[in-house]
């Protein structure tokens, strides 16, 4: 029995839409994908942070021996509470700074990442005397020939 264009437009309208079982089914199938992924979202982000920050201190440790070289001046990356001078904590940010007094790059504070270690310092020529910066559980280490990686 042929259906009218009416009968046909109803029944596809009918199919269309969500049955309420449907949609509690949905629901719970996301509520417990939430609870899977949920408790492991804070370690997650832990990770990042750390990764993040290691890697900000790894360019501006770069940073520092690419302005030692270029403007033949010593160069010294290091903790600082007022944003220019070699002071403080890590917890405040850090300073690039030249012997000169110069500074080169300002870098922030970070909140819920422990950094830790010396300020580390680059010679005219490049070399530096070494040094390692403790970054959460990364660590960011510069050789006697200036060359500085993640750990």
């Amino acid at each position: 029995m042929p259906r009218t264009k009416r009968q046909l437009a109803q029944h596809l309208h009918a199919q269309l839409a969500f049955t309420l079982i449907e949609l509690m089914i949905v629901l719970v199938i996301v509520a417990i994908v939430a609870l899977i992924a949920i408790p492991n979202y804070g370690p997650m982000m832990q990770a990042s942070r750390e990764t993040s920050t290691s890697n900000e201190m790894l360019g501006a440790l770069r940073i520092a021996r690419s302005e030692a070289v270029s403007r033949r001046i010593g160069v010294t990356m290091c903790a600082s509470n007022d944003q220019s001078t070699c002071s403080g904590t890590w917890a405040n940010g850090a300073v690039v700074r030249a012997t000169d007094g110069t500074v080169i790059r300002v870098i922030p504070p970070v909140d819920g990442v422990s950094i830790s270690g010396n300020g580390i310092s680059f010679r005219s020529d490049g070399t530096s005397a070494g040094g390692t910066l403790t970054v959460g559980t990364k660590s960011v280490t510069v050789n006697s020939i200036g060359h500085a990686r993640v750990n």
